[in-house]
C-alpha cells in the first residue's frame, strides 16, 4: 500500500511526515529525514530504513510491524537499530524481538530496547532530541516531542561584522546562544486530559494527535477507552498554535468519507491552522 505523505513547512524547513493510521488496524508513522519511526503498527517496506522507532503503548495497532522492522534491518544488513519504549513493557518487547529472532532461526537482531518514561529526553542526533510525556490512553501509553536544537546570534552582537563576530569566535568568546524549537509534537493514543498535563503539545509546529470518534453518540466510548473525540479538538481549536494540526487513528465506526465531512464543516473553519490527516483503510 502506498503511505499517505505530507510535506509540511516548518522553520527546520520542508518536513515530510509519511504513514497511515486506522485505530485498532494499524498506525505507521514516518519522519524519513530524521530516520525516525512514530509507531510501527503495520508491516511496510518505508519502516526498515527508520533507524529508531518509538513504541508509545503495547497494543497491537502500535506493534504489529515491529517484528517485520527488525528482520528485515537484520536480512538487509542495515546496522543497529533502536525501539524507545515505555518501561512498563521494555521488556516483554525485548522478549519479543528474541523470540522472533529464534523463529527464524538466526541470530538476535541488532536491535536495542531504549526504557524511557514521562520527563525523559533523548538525543536522536545532534541537532534533535526527542522528550517524552505521558498520554490520556487506557495503558501507559507516551507521546514524544521532537525538539530542533539550533544556534542563533547574540541578539547583542546583531549590528557587529561577520569579521568582528569572527574575532569574538577565535578570542573564545561567545557569539551564539541555542535555541531549542518545538518542532513536532506526536501525542499516540490519548484523551482530553493530555491538554491539562501536557499544554506544550499545543504549540509544536506540527501536531499529530488521533481523532477516533466523530459521532455525538461515541462520546461515551471515546471516555471510556482514553480516545480523542471530535468535540475534544473543538474545545481547544483557539488554543492551538501549530502550523500544522495532523489527525490520526479514525475508529473503524467511522467512514473516512465521513470523517472527510466532519473535518470540512466543523472543524476546519475553527482552525488558525492548515489541517491534514494521515488516516487510511489498510488493504
Amino acid at each position: 500500500m502506498i503511505l499517505r505523505t505530507l510535506a509540511l513547512d516548518t522553520s527546520w524547513g520542508s518536513l515530510t511526515v509519511a504513514g497511515g493510521s486506522r485505530a485498532g488496524e494499524g498506525t505507521l508513522i514516518l519522519l524519513p529525514q530524521l530516520r525516525l519511526g512514530l509507531e510501527g503498527g503495520r508491516p511496510h517496506r518505508a519502516l526498515a530504513p527508520m533507524n529508531t522507532v518509538l513504541v508509545s503503548h503495547g497494543h497491537m495497532d502500535h506493534i504489529g510491524g515491529l517484528g517485520y522492522w527488525a528482520s528485515q534491518r537484520y536480512l538487509n544488513s542495515m546496522g543497529p537499530g533502536t525501539v524507545i519504549a515505555p518501561v512498563a513493557i521494555a521488556d516483554q518487547l525485548r522478549a519479543l524481538l528474541e523470540t522472533l529472532a529464534q523463529l527464524e532461526g538466526g541470530r538476535p537482531y541488532d536491535v536495542t530496547v531504549d526504557p524511557v518514561a514521562d520527563g525523559d529526553q533523548r538525543p536522536l542526533r545532534p541537532d534533535v532530541e526527542l522528550d517524552f510525556f505521558a498520554t490520556d490512553h487506557w495503558v501507559p501509553t507516551l507521546g514524544c516531542r521532537v525538539i530542533w536544537r539550533t544556534q542563533r546570534l547574540l541578539a547583542s552582537l546583531a549590528g557587529l561584522s561577520g569579521e568582528e563576530i569572527a574575532q569574538r569566535r577565535r578570542a573564545g568568546l561567545p557569539v551564539t546562544d541555542e535555541r531549542r524549537v518545538n518542532l513536532l509534537a506526536y501525542c499516540a493514543d490519548s484523551g482530553p486530559g493530555l491538554f491539562a498535563t501536557s499544554p506544550e503539545v499545543l504549540a509544536a509546529e506540527v501536531l499529530l494527535i488521533e481523532c477516533s470518534f466523530y459521532r455525538p453518540g461515541d462520546r461515551g466510548r471515546a471516555t471510556r477507552f482514553g480516545h480523542m473525540h471530535l468535540e475534544d479538538l473543538l474545545a481547544v481549536a483557539d488554543r492551538l498554535q501549530c502550523r500544522h494540526l495532523v489527525l490520526l487513528h479514525a475508529s473503524r465506526r467511522q467512514r473516512l468519507r465521513e470523517v472527510d465531512r466532519f473535518l470540512d464543516e466543523q472543524l476546519r473553519p475553527q482552525l488558525p491552522c492548515a489541517l491534514h490527516h494521515l488516516m487510511v483503510d489498510w488493504e
